[in-house]
């Protein structure tokens, strides 16, 4: 019981060192839009929907209040304090629904659920820098439910299970698949509580749309336009694209690694259980046709699950060389990027080597008869390791990615890129001032650290910077976007020609700029171009 509890204790420390790490720029997207639109955040387009937009405010709130004490939002120490406060919320969250699914657990399992709450915890605490996000924010709503689903007596915990996995299901049009893997666990474990579970899930949803399209009937339009600029994700290019991701999924974290192991020697319920479990986590990031890491946290937090469940088949047999693999993964995560792009082929290879050095170790575990662990010792090794196996990039110098477009985004590389972007904001606030209103061409989580109001439900013009977006949506929201361009109560143009480049921009977006601004005597300051209007 003491061992178990240092784990914990462990676990709790590691969730306060990461307090320190940035927010990654989706959630600096959604908050700084938010602040700076002039609208409610129902009201204001994030490429998100409606419904993490509000959960992703509440979040925001009381770190919102704590911060402005320390200084301005646009502020270091602001921005420090609030960000702080933000991953705070997501670390309690996180526990949360942790401790739901062990005591839910426990009513079946006893003292062998526990391993699985520390899984849980694992998976949503340590996953930095995608805290926060829809996928992140699905996954710690679906591991929520089930326990929920378990814990308390049917009448209660069923319809509690299913309006989180509902919540789940909402957070992001692709998330859908995580709440019906939660749902299906909860079926196989008891199907009593499913059914009811899953009735609830599908009229709260029900309800929910209903009344989004009622009270917000733009959001559905917004849905719209977001899946209409998503690319396709079923060509050839997107195969290689899903295969180089699914490799470095299995060499950032080792319970990845780990999965095929699981299914040796599993009863048919878990194989066919899992399967389907990793087939719906899988077609969530897959359907997305956008390897980004933070998409697949579903699929990682079941894979974490299911390795407690193979450690504890072996009696803790793969704790030797699981131990080896997170050595190997830390070092591999700290190596400069230029070599592992160089190398993206030999690491694969490297990675695969691992995969089956696991699953022929966990054959091997389970054919010999030699002296094994005791269950308790083997519950603690389990909790353990998959914790250690979550922490394994979680160091502040930790790529973000192994071979991926973020392979070279590192805690403490977002920490330089954010001080940069507050002395570029500084100065534009000097020329400008920090009240006045503007329109932006940037990217949204320059909102964030610029902050400067504006009178647009469309703060980042997401439609007039996607290529053939004139195309994809309908000439309505284009319109809108237009018009704030046009606004004649804003009185600077803040312009990152990196994200929307003069050559690649729509003719429509050319003529606006050039009625309105008077870039010919625009200030370059860093990477904006900030444009006084035309008299």
């Amino acid at each position: 019981m003491l061992r178990r509890w240092w784990v914990v204790a462990g676990s709790a420390l590691a969730a306060v060192a990461l307090l320190g790490f940035m927010l990654n720029g989706n959630i600096r997207y959604q908050v700084g839009v938010g602040r700076v639109s002039g609208y409610s955040v129902a009201e204001t387009f994030s490429h998100r929907p409606i419904l993490f937009r509000l959960l992703s405010a509440a979040q925001a709130w009381l770190p919102e209040q704590v911060s402005r004490l320390a200084g301005p939002t646009t502020s270091w120490e602001g921005i420090v304090v609030f960000e702080s406060g933000f991953r705070l919320i997501a670390m309690l969250a996180a526990a949360g629904a942790a401790v739901l699914l062990w005591r839910g657990l426990a009513r079946r399992w006893g003292t062998a659920a526990w391993p699985y709450g520390m899984a849980a915890f694992a998976a949503l605490a340590f996953s930095a820098p995608a805290t926060g996000e829809p996928d992140w924010m699905a996954a710690a709503l679906t591991v929520a439910a089930v326990g929920a689903g378990l814990l308390w007596r049917p009448a209660v915990g069923a319809p509690v299970s299913g309006v989180l996995l509902a919540l789940a299901a909402l957070v992001k049009i692709s998330t859908l698949p995580v709440a019906v893997a939660g749902l299906v666990v909860l079926w196989v474990l008891d199907r009593r509580r499913g059914w009811l579970a899953a009735a609830v899930a599908l009229v709260s949803g029900l309800a929910a749309v209903g009344l989004i399209w009622w009270l917000a009937p733009w959001e559905i339009s917004w849905l719209l336009d977001i899946k209409a600029l998503q690319p396709d994700p079923w060509t050839m290019a997107h195969a290689i694209e899903a295969r180089d991701y699914l490799f470095n999924l299995a060499a950032r974290w080792p319970t990845v690694a780990l999965l095929p192991a699981f299914f040796i020697r599993a009863r048919r319920t878990e194989v066919w259980t899992a399967l389907v479990g990793l087939v719906l986590t899988a077609f969530a990031f897959l359907v997305q046709g956008q390897y980004f890491v933070y998409h697949s946290l579903g699929f990682v937090t079941l894979a974490t699950l299911l390795a407690v469940a193979t450690i504890v088949r072996s009696r803790g047999a793969l704790r030797w060389p699981l131990l080896v693999l997170m050595a190997w993964t830390f070092v591999l995560f700290l190596t400069p990027v230029e070599w592992r792009l160089a190398h993206p082929l030999r690491l694969y290879l490297i990675t695969a080597a691992w995969v089956v050095i696991l699953t022929g170790w966990q054959w091997w575990a389970l054919r010999r008869s030699a002296v094994r662990l005791s269950r308790a010792r083997t519950y603690w090794w389990s909790g353990l390791l998959v914790t250690l196996a979550l922490l394994a990039t979680q160091a502040p110098a930790s790529a973000e990615s192994l071979t991926l477009s973020t392979a070279g985004r590192t805690s403490v590389g977002a920490t330089a890129v954010l001080r940069s972007d507050l002395a570029a904001a500084a100065k534009v606030h000097a020329l400008i001032g920090d009240d006045t209103s503007v329109a932006y061409l940037t990217f949204g989580s320059d909102t964030y650290t610029l902050g400067n109001p504006t009178q647009c439900r469309y703060p980042s013009p997401l439609l007039l910077q996607r290529v053939h977006a004139d195309k994809k949506v309908p000439p309505a929201d284009r319109e809108e976007n237009l018009n704030c361009l046009a606004n004649p109560n804003l009185r600077w143009l803040i312009w990152d020609r990196s994200w929307l480049r003069l050559k690649s921009a729509p003719e429509d977006v050319v003529t606006t700029i050039d009625t309105y601004w008077d870039c010919d005597s625009a200030k370059t300051i860093g990477r904006y171009t900030v444009c006084p209007r035309r008299p």
